[in-house]
């Protein structure tokens, strides 16, 4: 991959450190995450309102949420409630604009696959080879129709 040199944060970034999902039930989010996909509580703060907060995330003063960061394997995913203001729900098709889905890449998709229907989680499809043959894939409708793509690489 040809890095732009002519990027403004050329050199800065270190690496990827997580996504951010924001939920209306709490409970079942963190269960997929934590009890399908492997990841820990590593930070954890109900009623987060601290200051600067609501500048830092382009919100309305007085911002309330509940907040968690995951962890595994050096990758986060964050995890947020909001209180106030409180968010809205809507399908996400892959087609529409805006982040998709998160991804990770697994040893055995078919394995995934068998694993992610025993705790009864749905996929749009089994597992798929795309791209002739190089990649092989599952997309699991996680808690609140968000999409997590399971990728295997040939």
């Amino acid at each position: 991959m040809v890095q732009n040199s002519n990027a403004l944060v050329t050199g800065l970034i270190k690496r990827a450190h997580h996504t951010a999902i924001s939920v209306k039930d709490f409970e079942p989010a963190k269960k997929f995450y934590c009890d399908v996909l492997g990841f820990v509580v590593v930070g954890d703060i109900d009623h987060r309102h601290d200051p600067g907060l609501a500048d830092a995330v382009g919100m309305p003063e007085g911002v309330d949420c509940h907040w968690m960061m995951l962890e595994r394997e050096g990758y986060h995913i964050e995890l947020f409630k909001w209180y106030t203001p409180e968010g809205r729900l809507g399908p996400n098709r892959q087609c529409d604009l805006g982040y998709t889905h998160v991804a990770f890449q697994v040893s055995d998709v078919e394995e995934a696959y068998k694993r992610v229907l025993a705790a009864g989680f749905k996929t749009f499809a089994p597992p798929l080879s795309l791209r002739g043959g190089k990649a092989k894939v599952i997309y699991i409708r996680a808690p609140e129709d968000f999409i997590t793509e399971l990728v295997e690489y040939a």
